[in-house]
């Protein structure tokens, strides 16, 4: 499939820009809809989604170049001028700043972070999708009746890119449902951000594109760091919850 979507007056309209902004939408108008539900300031959020769509598109760059620190020291111009985003750089940069900014504004953290759980989902689903059309980040060379062959690949290859894709869409369902009507702060946040780092955590072994460290690549051995924060997160949360029902 051609990347490229369309062109007007010579500039080229990607499809993997149309399937970023929709994924933008979709995860804004569903983060509104919950933060209504939660009776959250709205202006207030409004205000700071806007700043944390900024920093995810920043995170996401700055997460692709460490994930190639090594070419981007021999060449550092590219960093500026070659494509490439990171799920990890987004993810990371937004928590940051995410709580530096809901404590200037006086807003419930992990509340927020249930809000916005269910665009975890939403973007791998558009972004990985987005990787297929581009024929990048795919898997290792395999035989299966499903194998598909990029024109960098080599010949047939997982399309680890749609594997992403369709665990997001199985866990999209449950991160609404969880995000709807959290039992504590935090509630919604954790689950997705547990599985998704799981899927992750799996996935990495059959795609490849960085320099391993041990049995590891990189994004894999921040996708365990997210397994064990938020699987003690999650564990004293419904400590505390199951207490205070008791």
């Amino acid at each position: 499939m051609d990347p490229i979507a369309f062109s007007i007056g010579g500039i080229d309209i990607y499809w993997y820009g149309i399937l970023v902004a929709i994924a933008f939408l979709l995860g804004y108008l569903n983060t509104q809809s919950n933060v209504k539900r939660y009776g959250l300031d709205i202006d207030a959020v409004g205000d700071l989604l806007f700043k944390l769509c900024i920093t995810v598109i920043v995170g996401a760059r700055l997460g692709a170049i460490v994930a190639n620190l090594d070419y981007y020291l021999r060449n550092p111009l590219d960093m500026f001028t070659r494509a490439g985003l990171g799920s990890h750089g987004a993810i990371i940069t937004t928590m940051v700043m995410g709580f530096y900014w809901t404590k200037k504004a006086s807003l419930p953290y992990w509340t927020l972070a249930d809000a916005i759980a269910p665009s975890l989902s939403i973007g791998h689903i558009f972004v990985r999708l987005g990787n297929f059309i581009n024929g990048e980040l795919f898997g290792s060379p395999t035989n299966l009746p499903w194998a598909v062959e990029f024109p960098y690949s080599d010949g047939p290859v997982h399309p680890a890119q749609l594997y992403e894709m369709l665990a997001s869409l199985l866990i999209l369902p449950f991160a609404l449902r969880w995000a709807r009507k959290p039992k504590y702060p935090g509630y919604a946040f954790f689950r997705v951000m547990l599985i998704h780092s799981i899927v992750r955590l799996l996935i990495d072994f059959i795609r490849r594109h960085s320099e391993t460290i041990g049995p590891f690549v990189l994004t894999q051995i921040i996708a365990i760091g997210f397994i064990i924060l938020t699987a003690v997160l999650l564990f004293r949360a419904e400590i505390k919850y199951r207490k205070g029902e008791s």
